[in-house]
């Protein structure tokens, strides 16, 4: 054996023996362990132990406060890292069972949050934010601690192993139930805006940035490059924008992270062995199968078309759905003067009923829903005159012609499938404001009653929520429901409840209504414009009961762009489709197939006469399922 075969064997060796490093000195042994450096982790089981011991349990005491600065009665002992972020609350009286006497604890008054900057053996220091605080005071754990999981992945590293090993690390991470898990893709694509690369990110450079700009105070990045030929994992952790790490390692990755499978998407990570061969999924065909699926697409050539109708008008709003009363696909379609209805028999429209009234404004959206109860489908209908305000309505039909059961409605409303049912039986409506048409992070729920509409509850909804190009879906998991709505800034954004889970880093929505807004100033009224989006459609394109996303990404200017979400092992994924479509896609909608078959969209595609966008026609098309 030669002396250049040795060395490389001892480089080998070094490589997948670095050891674990805390910044500041800190380390991420055991509560209680010596501080001799800790045995360094080479599998992912000891990689996440190495992170849970980050993040310990602490109950602790404010000892004194100078300023914003706090002493805690916790040190190094205990595994507390810098970064670190701790609840502090204050404890009051006891509270008892009035008939036992039993102390069920005590009430509590939060006051704010300590961030760790200092840890010395038996006490740390904390930079405080919040109400006064005194000794006394106590501070803990609040929770689940938030992680963004980052992939990154270097030029020539085959990515066939990086799916198996994040989607393992992020499997192990949830079963500790230490975490609240969220995909950090959106920094992914910042990283590419901003030209930064892996191996510059990993070494600090943008971190402080990203953290502040996507929120991501604590961020596992794995990063992913060949090393020997053999698939390398570089692991880090920063802890509130701190550019040295508090957790490095690195290791081969096992051999046992078998490449996905071909053809997986969103579906369960165990697939047969002798797999049927079957049809492509719809999701399948709209990514162009067999392109890397953080690439760009085309559907062109892999989509069986049908045009349902040419109309000689512009849409304004479309929506589709099947009634559960008659099992019927309907389409609902405005041109923001008339409601049109059509059934869908044998892949034709056939004209169900039409609904005009005389009435200030125009109708600029038409949602199906099911509000009574009734298994027929009502329509919820936005109208607004720039000198009036508000006028919206709700449509049934109960004895065969269409009755507004709700009108003059001063609110803006939205149908929503908040339990998943398939058809939208929930009400919201949002404020209309003259500063700014919609009233951001409010919703109420709202039922009919008596010939009008009655509050039920406040609906849990994000700060930037808007009422407009908004939908519930599954995309995170079957037994979640999240709502995915676009931002001011043409974002897709999916969050449950008031927590964001995803935001997307390409532009979305766009071509919607313009909605002239006419406020009173000193010298008369003045215009304002707001930009009314497209509804994103939430359907199961794949058949594994997890629905995707399609929202239409008419911001770019070739036309016939469309951006679907998925959810891969790795979490989720955006992808930009070429439907090919020649011209802007103002709505879609989804029916589903015969027998459990494949779903089919049907997209209004418009295309303006002239530049001022005034008139034009509309092309409704069909996708067919795969024979």
């Amino acid at each position: 054996m030669n002396f250049r075969r040795i060395a490389l064997i001892f480089l080998a060796s070094a490589l997948v023996s670095i050891s674990a490093v805390v910044s500041i000195g800190a380390q991420t042994s055991a509560p209680g362990a010596p501080s001799a450096p800790a045995a360094p982790p080479v599998s992912i089981g000891a990689l996440i132990d190495h992170a849970v011991a980050l993040f310990p349990r602490v109950d602790a005491e404010v000892l004194e406060v100078q300023g914003r600065n706090v002493t805690l009665s916790v040190g190094r002992a205990s595994g507390i890292q810098p970064g670190v972020i701790l609840e502090v609350f204050r404890e009051g009286r006891e509270i008892r069972h009035p008939r036992t006497g039993q102390v069920l604890g005590n009430a509590e008054q939060s006051l704010g949050r300590a961030v760790i900057t200092q840890i010395s053996d038996r006490f740390s220091v904390a930079l405080y934010d919040g109400e006064p605080v005194q000794p006394g005071d106590r501070v803990r754990t609040g929770g689940k601690a938030k992680l963004t999981l980052l992939t990154l992945t270097s030029p020539g590293a085959k990515g066939s192993f990086a799916e198996p090993m994040t989607n393992e690390v992020y499997e192990s991470l949830n079963r500790t139930g230490h975490f609240q898990i969220v995909f950090g893709e959106q920094i992914a694509a910042w990283l590419n805006q901003e030209k930064i690369a892996p191996d510059d990110f990993v070494q600090g450079k943008g971190v402080a940035e990203a953290t502040e700009r996507f929120k991501a105070d604590n961020l596992l990045v794995l990063h992913y490059k060949m090393v020997e030929r053999k698939p390398f994992v570089d692991a880090r952790v920063f802890v509130m924008g701190r550019p040295t790490p508090s957790l490095t390692t690195s290791f081969f990755v096992p051999a046992s992270m078998k490449a996905a499978p071909t053809g997986r998407f969103s579906g369960s990570d165990r697939v047969a062995q002798n797999q049927e061969r079957k049809p492509r999924s719809l999701l399948q065909r709209l990514l162009g199968w067999g392109n890397d699926t953080s690439a760009y697409s085309s559907a062109e050539t892999s989509l069986s078309l049908k045009e349902m109708a040419r109309l000689a008008y512009t849409v304004v709003s479309m929506d589709v759905a099947v009634a559960p009363a008659d099992r019927i696909p309907r389409v609902v379609i405005t041109d923001g003067e008339k409601v049109f209805v059509y059934k869908i028999v044998n892949q034709a429209f056939e004209g169900d009923w039409t609904y005009s009234a005389r009435a200030f404004g125009r109708i600029f959206s038409v949602q199906f829903a099911d509000l009574t109860g009734s298994g027929r489908l009502e329509v919820v209908a936005n109208r607004y005159d720039p000198r009036g305000g508000m006028n919206s309505f709700i449509l049934g039909v109960p004895s065969g012609k269409p009755v507004a059961l709700v009108e003059d409605i001063d609110s803006i409303l939205m149908a929503v499938d908040e339990q998943g049912s398939g058809v939208k039986r929930t009400l919201w409506a949002q404020r209309f404001k003259v500063e700014t048409f919609f009233t951001k992070g409010q919703a109420d729920e709202m039922v009919i009653k008596n010939g009008s509409l009655v509050k039920v509850k406040t609906a849990i909804v994000p700060d930037s929520f808007r009422a407009t190009g908004a939908t519930f879906t599954n995309v995170n998991g079957k037994t979640s429901r999240a709502l995915a709505f676009i931002d001011e800034q043409n974002r897709l954004r999916v969050s449950v409840g008031t927590e964001e889970i995803y935001r997307s880093g390409s532009v979305v929505g766009g071509g919607g209504e313009r909605i002239e807004v006419i406020r009173d100033v000193q010298r008369g009224g003045r215009s304002y414009f707001y930009q009314l989006e497209p509804t994103p459609l939430a359907v199961d394109l794949d058949g594994d009961g997890v629905e995707e996303i399609i929202v239409p990404q008419n911001q770019i200017d070739t036309g016939g762009l469309i951006g679907i979400i998925f959810r891969g092992p790795a979490g989720l994924r955006f992808q930009q489709v070429n439907t090919g479509f020649d011209g802007m896609i103002r709505a879609m909608g989804t029916i589903p197939g015969e027998d459990g078959g494949q779903p089919s969209l049907i997209a209004a595609v418009v295309r303006y006469k002239n530049f001022l966008k005034i008139s034009g026609e509309t092309q409704l098309i069909m996708t067919l399922p795969q024979e």
